[in-house]
């Protein structure tokens, strides 16, 4: 392998890698700064987002939970729960964000720290290759979030047009429906008022859902980088006959290091994050099964413009949840090869009493290396098939109970 100087530019890396979920969440005022200690100022402006954002949300969820107590029909309460269960898990990942800023901080850290340590060009290119796939999947994520809501939260209510009641009152439709005392939304400017705060709403929880998926693309899709780099330092280890036990001793200790690091560092990435995935599970898969369900009670309608939003809207969630259970997925099949190749050294290249290290080494690779949400389920693509499963059996559920 090319020699190389410690990474002076790690920084440019980091900014690199890291680029897309940290403009979201600089916005959100969540974003967990790994150089210096913050000072008045920048702390005055994230407490100063993060208030605007809860207000946002808060405009959102409250109002729709009084119209789902006090006005809404069994069937408006159960169009309206997708939306508001997504309103919520998003005010509960934004707090989980914030709440657990130093464990995020120390994330970015260690992901700093690997991109710093890099001593070889064949090790960088590894890593930006991982970060680079970990890029793809944050910009598809974003590109059908925001789109998604532009479409549902935009396009869909300006697109049904006005409605004239029976008498004579003008109806003019919100993306959320709402109950908002004696205020008068349907006249100007409240409405446009009430639509607007709805649509940045919108870009509040879809910036916090893209946000999730980013940070676990920069953290896993890092770790299988590191992972390859095991892999390396595993076959370097035995890979010819060596006499001198002092190096031999120096590559063995890189290799148990290294295994260590990778796997404090997932630990603490599951620590961090697990709430985040269960919540996506959960939500994810109820979500699925009521918009199933309407698209379906709906079709009858021939509303194209009903039909496409749950189409949309059906796409952006099955294709949110894949994200997260196709990353997991590839830490898993990294850790499999991780383990195999430990399986699979020539032991024999090794002085006596240096290959009965090899043991150990094989029994911490065929640890299972994995990210699971609540500690409950693994993210992995069995996952994401059982919650189709189980999406489709809830909603065979509910038609029969409805029906």
């Amino acid at each position: 392998m090319v020699k190389m100087p410690r990474n002076l530019s790690h920084q440019n890396d980091i900014l690199y890698i890291t680029r897309p979920t940290r403009n979201i969440l600089l916005a959100l005022g969540a974003w967990p700064s790994i150089g210096k200690e913050r000072s008045v100022y920048p702390r005055v402006h994230n407490l100063f987002l993060i208030f605007i954002s809860y207000a946002l949300l808060s405009s959102d969820i409250i109002p729709g939970v009084l119209y789902w107590l006090i006005e809404g029909t069994a069937r408006i309460r159960l169009q309206m729960i997708p939306l508001l269960l997504y309103d919520v898990m998003s005010a509960s990942q934004y707090g989980i964000f914030i709440f657990r800023y130093d464990q995020l901080r120390r994330c970015l850290k260690h992901v700093e720290e690997d991109w710093q340590n890099v001593l070889t060009a064949d090790t960088r290119d590894i890593m930006l290759k991982s970060a680079r796939m970990g890029k793809r999947l944050v910009t598809i994520c974003g590109v059908f979030m925001y789109s998604g809501s532009l479409t549902f939260r935009i396009i869909i209510p300006l697109s049904q047009g006005k409605i004239v009641t029976d008498q004579n009152a003008t109806i003019r439709q919100f993306a959320s429906p709402g109950y908002y005392f004696s205020l008068d939304v349907q006249a100007s400017p409240v409405y446009e008022t009430v639509f607007i705060i709805q649509c940045l709403t919108g870009l509040i929880t879809v910036s916090v859902a893209t946000s999730a998926c980013g940070l676990t693309a920069i953290f896993v899709v890092h770790a299988c980088g590191q992972l390859k780099i095991l892999i390396d330092l595993m076959r370097d280890l035995v890979q010819k006959q060596w006499k001198n036990e002092c190096e031999v001793n120096e590559k063995l200790i890189k290799v148990v290091e290294h295994q260590i690091r990778v796997r404090n560092f997932l630990r603490l990435v599951q620590d961090t994050l697990q709430e985040v995935y269960l919540m996506e599970v959960l939500v994810n898969t109820v979500t699925i099964c009521l918009l199933v369900y309407f698209m379906l009670v709906d079709w009858q309608s021939r509303n194209i413009t009903i039909l496409c939003s749950y189409v949309i809207s059906i796409t952006n969630v099955i294709i949110h949840i894949f994200l997260f259970c196709y990353t997991g997925e590839q830490l898993s099949t990294q850790a499999e090869k991780v383990a195999i190749t430990s399986c699979e050294l020539e032991w024999y290249r090794l002085p006596d009493k240096k290959a009965r290290s090899i043991v150990l080494l094989m029994i911490m690779s065929n640890a299972p290396t994995k990210i699971s949400a609540g500690k409950f389920v693994d993210l992995s693509l069995k996952t994401f098939g059982d919650v189709m499963k189980t999406a489709g059996a809830y909603f065979n559920m509910l038609r029969n109970v409805v029906e």
